[in-house]
């Protein structure tokens, strides 16, 4: 995943993910952006709406930032997924053009398998409204189960008040793993987030970027698939000629990415043939029954085919370009889902996104990842 010197192409994936399931039609839900107030939402049918934008001069401005297509779905993992087939003629006339190849197969390979669904619901909005109550009568009966074994005499002529404390102090527990649980939202999720890097890898060559969000409606878990509008080439100039200098400044650029990033890791299954297997042990026994020899062949060919988890660091490496345009994909997901839920803090002094008045890509890899200078915030 590098970058050319230009930084004007993009390089192609070079990954492979798991299967992928089919899915089934949803509604799109297409957001209408103003940069001078708030976004509108609109729903229509993905078959019902071709004639939208019919001329070139109806079709909306482009600018970084801008969500030009919001599929969504239902956040339980035996409902159907995303609607991608509808992606190519709705972006069409957005005035981007992607060939399906680019996003179909690496969004269903990274975020349609079953696995990947229910992990999602489980650590949807919408399950903690259930894991939030039953958490806080776990902790309100450990609490005074705890200290009424060893304060019962003490506590009988102001038992109210006991309880009332026991319910302060569940109350706390519970809002305290509420909020470290939103905390870890804001930050890069690797079984979401950095699966979506083949899909931008892809992507980002017509200058889109892709991220998934859950939101809910309704007390119910919803998934956003995010496809948004951003040109990256000056934000991975940019982001080069930082680190470039930060290279030739100080020394232990590498040693940075490994502090910062370090915790990046995914792991890849791969099939590879045990070097045991290889080794023909010759046996003068022979079978007597065409049969047995039938099943050892068997045997010896499910014993060839064994699979290896391998932990690998995206740690990223190479020189100031390849590292800048790691970086900018791997860290695109995570933009563009904070983007979309505006987590992101407004600020006047924005470079590559003064539209949306947001911390460009750059931006936010510099000041909230690397945190290689400050940034100012208003």
């Amino acid at each position: 995943m590098a970058g050319d010197d230009s930084g004007s192409k993009m390089s192609p994936a070079c990954a492979s993910l798991t299967s992928f399931e089919a899915v089934e039609e949803v509604d799109v839900i297409h957001w209408i952006n103003d940069p001078n107030g708030p976004g509108l939402l609109s729903r229509s049918n993905s078959r019902n709406d071709s004639e939208l934008y019919s001329s070139p001069t109806e079709r909306p401005e482009l600018y970084n930032g801008r969500i030009l297509l919001d599929l969504t779905s239902s956040g339980f993992w035996w409902s159907r997924g995303f609607d991608l087939e509808s992606c190519e003629e709705t972006l069409a006339r957005s005035g981007v053009q992607v060939p399906p190849e680019d996003y179909e197969l690496p969004i269903r390979a990274s975020l349609m398998n079953t696995e990947v669904r229910r992990y999602m619901y489980f650590s949807s909005a919408s399950f903690l409204m259930i894991l939030a109550p039953v958490f806080y009568l776990a902790a309100w009966c450990c609490l005074f189960s705890t200290f009424h074994l060893y304060l019962g005499q003490y506590v009988k002529s102001f038992y109210w008040a006991f309880c009332l404390i026991i319910s302060l102090a569940a109350v706390l527990l519970t809002t305290v793993l509420l909020l470290i649980l939103h905390r870890r939202n804001q930050k890069i999720n690797v079984n979401t987030d950095l699966r979506l890097i083949w899909a931008n890898e892809n992507l980002v060559k017509h200058n889109i970027l892709v991220g998934v969000l859950d939101v809910t409606k309704r007390c119910t878990s919803v998934l956003h698939l995010c496809f948004m509008y951003f040109d990256a080439k000056e934000c991975e100039r940019r982001l080069a000629s930082l680190l470039e200098e930060r290279h030739q400044t100080c020394s232990g650029l590498q040693s940075l990415l490994n502090r910062k990033l370090g915790h990046l890791c995914i792991v890849i299954e791969t099939n590879q043939v045990s070097p045991l297997n290889s080794i023909k042990v010759e046996c003068e026994e022979t079978p007597l029954l065409p049969g047995n020899n039938r099943d050892i062949h068997s045997n010896d060919n499910q014993q060839t085919q064994q699979v290896f988890n391998t932990l690998t660091c995206l740690v990223p490496k190479g020189t100031a370009q390849e590292i800048a345009y790691q970086l900018l994909v791997t860290y695109s997901g995570l933009y563009v889902k904070l983007l979309a839920t505006q987590q992101l803090p407004c600020i006047r002094s924005s470079i590559h996104a003064k539209d949306v008045q947001v911390p460009c890509l750059c931006q936010y890899i510099e000041t909230s990842i690397l945190k290689l200078s400050s940034c100012e915030l208003k």
